[in-house]
């Protein structure tokens, strides 16, 4: 699905399949950068214990090979929520060369504005990208466990429908690179706590002798069917985080001494 590209030293991902919608679709990857030990090599979060100027290096490199302005991405804070935010030109360069300039309580990112480029960091959470194929609207969300147990897809999918007027028919939906299932253990009360409030049939868990795994994209999938997705409209990755150490960060795998990597998603319509 996603395709690995290369520019000189630097790989990342892309959707290509979506460019005939007028949709650029990217994830980086941790190869190509200036970071060292235990960030090698591209890390582009800020709010790691990396250093800044080498972080900085990193976002300069990657925003030139890819030929994304600076001047027109927005990053949110990513503090595990809900909360969604339909961003404008006043938004531009939120994060974008430093942490603290972040939209502040923020996990979601909705444009209508062509010229903007929505930003996210990631190392297991999963990047969800949200676009109207009809009208070329777009979103960018953070859907790590707290996301997607207070339902962000959800909130997300219902803003396109009675904010912005969107046809649930014409929404693509797009799950990045993220931990899978069986590399997502977690606890019983946590597996409790999703069981009261999803009723799903389909298996978004699994239970071996007293180890419960969490798949959060299979949960995300069944959100976004429950809410009128069509399944031909639905992308998901089958990368995985933890398992491609050589291609990803991982918080869990690196026991949270890790980098991030950048989703970025842009509309031409």
């Amino acid at each position: 699905m996603f395709e690995i590209k290369q520019k000189n030293d630097l790989k990342y991902l892309k959707l290509s399949i979506l460019e005939d919608y007028g949709f650029q679709v990217i994830f980086s990857t941790r190869i190509g950068g200036y970071s060292f030990f235990p960030y090698e090599s591209l890390n582009l979060g800020f709010h790691t214990a990396d250093k800044n100027k080498l972080v900085k290096k990193n976002r300069e490199k990657f925003y030139e090979s890819l030929n994304l302005s600076p001047d027109n991405i927005i990053f949110a804070e990513q503090i595990h929520s809900n909360n969604i935010k339909l961003v404008d030109s006043n938004d531009k360069k939120s994060g974008v060369y430093n942490y603290d300039s972040s939209l502040k309580n923020i996990d979601g990112l909705i444009s209508t504005d062509n010229s903007i480029i929505l930003g996210g960091l990631f190392a297991d959470c999963v990047p969800i990208y949200i676009m109207d194929k009809s009208q070329g609207y777009f979103a960018l969300i953070h859907a790590g466990w707290k996301g997607t147990f207070n339902n962000i897809l959800k909130e997300t999918i219902n803003y396109f429908k009675f904010e912005l007027e969107s046809t649930a028919k014409d929404l693509i939906i797009v799950m990045g690179p993220s931990i899978a299932g069986n590399n997502y253990e977690v606890s019983f009360d946590l597996i409790e706590k999703f069981k009261n409030n999803f009723e799903y049939n389909s298996k978004y868990y699994t239970k071996s002798n007293n180890s419960y795994w969490l798949d959060l994209k299979r949960l995300n999938k069944a959100i976004a069917l429950d809410n009128g997705i069509k399944y031909e409209n639905l992308y998901i990755s089958k990368l995985c985080t933890y398992d491609r150490k050589n291609l990803f960060y991982s918080y869990r795998r690196d026991s949270g001494t890790t980098g991030r990597m950048v989703a970025f998603l842009t509309s031409s319509r």
